[in-house]
């Protein structure tokens, strides 16, 4: 279908100043459609007089910027419900952002809100049998967690991701994690890192906004990195014998949260160890010296458990 440039709307449920457009993908479509001219990568809808873009709005950008307002465009105009509108946004932010926390929050929000204006939808989205018509339109905003909202988007959108961008949106448990400071790192993985480690320190949105900047100025993403920022900042107008000791608790929780993984691994081996001397001829293993360094070894290691234990 041709359509004027000028007639063309973003998605209706993009928030454009929460999705900022990317100047470098802009520049490469600018420089591509120069070259090849424009292809129809674009997909809009019908509504109320309008024509809505699905996806596509880096194109629609580089079109304003190339065409003018009055020339045509052929592209796709089909009839698309609100629900696919959100899913194939859903499915470009993810593909366009990769794992923007910001983009990702912003998502889960809109869809959240969708979900909570349609309770019809999510009835289609509980598994049968699992609540009665009432119930749900009674308590469809406590139902609609990480599970329907994953449901509902499908594909990348794990249970996970849902869950943790429902968190640092401030619907989970905790409610003392900044949002901001969460959105200052490029990636989820820094983000679920900074969350995590927020979780065990408790600090104000501020000393978490400028932990954050601090972390990125660094470029020390680590655990460790990331606590230290946050006790820095939390402590950086006071050194009292408060904070010395809340500092030395977190590196021993970290130290023993870090033995209990080593152990949970060796415990492991050793419960495949237990099944392999069923199997027949694997009595062999006895009579090699790798045998009595692990039985020597396994000595010390109960001694050293009973002294740990204060048993002589």
């Amino acid at each position: 279908m041709k359509v004027q440039i000028k007639d063309l709307k973003p998605n209706p449920f993009r928030d454009i100043k929460n999705y900022p457009i990317n100047e470098e993908k802009v520049q490469s479509l600018t420089n591509s459609i120069n070259q090849t001219g424009f292809w129809d990568n674009i997909l809009a809808r019908k509504n109320n007089g309008n024509i809505e873009i699905a996806y596509g709005h880096h194109r629609l950008v580089v079109l304003r910027k190339l065409f003018k307002p009055d020339d045509y465009v052929d592209i796709p105009v089909k009839e698309l419900d609100d629900s696919t509108m959100i899913r194939i946004m859903a499915n470009e932010n993810i593909s366009e952002w990769d794992t923007s926390v910001q983009i990702i929050n912003e998502t889960i929000k809109v869809t959240k809100k969708f979900l909570e204006e349609h309770p019809e939808i999510v009835k289609g989205l509980i598994k049968e049998g699992a609540y009665h018509w009432a119930d749900i339109n009674k308590l469809s905003k406590q139902l609609i967690g990480s599970p329907i909202i994953s449901r509902f988007l499908g594909g990348n959108w794990t249970i996970t991701r849902v869950r943790l961008a429902l968190e640092r949106l401030g619907f989970g448990k905790r409610k003392d994690i900044d949002i901001e400071a969460t959105e200052i790192f490029d990636t989820e993985g820094k983000a679920i890192t900074f969350v995590k480690v927020t979780k065990q320190i408790n600090t104000t949105s501020e000393q978490q906004r400028e932990a954050a900047k601090r972390i990125i100025e660094k470029q020390d993403f680590s655990e460790s990195g990331m606590k230290s920022a946050l006790l820095d900042e939390k402590y950086k107008d006071m050194k009292t014998e408060k904070s010395e000791r809340e500092k030395v608790r977190i590196k021993a929780r970290d130290f023993v949260h870090g033995i209990a993984k080593d152990l949970e691994k060796i415990n492991e081996k050793i419960v495949e160890l237990i099944k392999r001397k069923s199997e027949p001829n694997f009595d062999v293993y006895e009579d090699c010296i790798e045998a009595e360094e692990f039985t020597c070894e396994v000595k010390i290691f109960i001694s050293n458990i009973k002294k740990l234990g204060g048993k002589k």
